[in-house]
């Protein structure tokens, strides 16, 4: 499948499920541009809410891996709250997503 249609299922899905105020982006080989066929596809979710409990693995971030299965696709959803991402200890990971990352949504 193209970039172009995996990403607009991706933003379908964002627009589904995620709740209003919450930012979505793709980072990692995807989003440098230096992917190959079969490279999973890393989105960062970041929540408008005070705090992530467990629930909003399910709520959020699996429809984007069960929509993945459904086209072919590996989907690696990452969910944070917007104030964790922005305010939390920053480690590597975090320079290494800032660096790279795409708005999607």
């Amino acid at each position: 499948m193209e970039q172009v249609q995996v990403l607009d299922h991706i933003k379908k899905v964002a627009s589904q499920v995620l709740p209003k105020g919450s930012s979505l982006y793709l980072y990692g080989s995807r989003a440098r541009g230096d992917s190959h066929e079969g490279s999973d596809w890393d989105l960062l979710l970041l929540l408008d809410k005070p705090r992530l409990e467990y629930e909003d693995f399910d709520r959020y971030s699996y429809p984007f891996v069960e929509m993945g299965w459904n086209i072919g696709e590996d989907i690696r959803p990452h969910a944070y709250t917007k104030d964790e991402w922005l305010n939390g200890p920053h480690s590597l990971f975090y320079y290494n997503v800032e660096e790279d990352k795409k708005v999607l949504l």
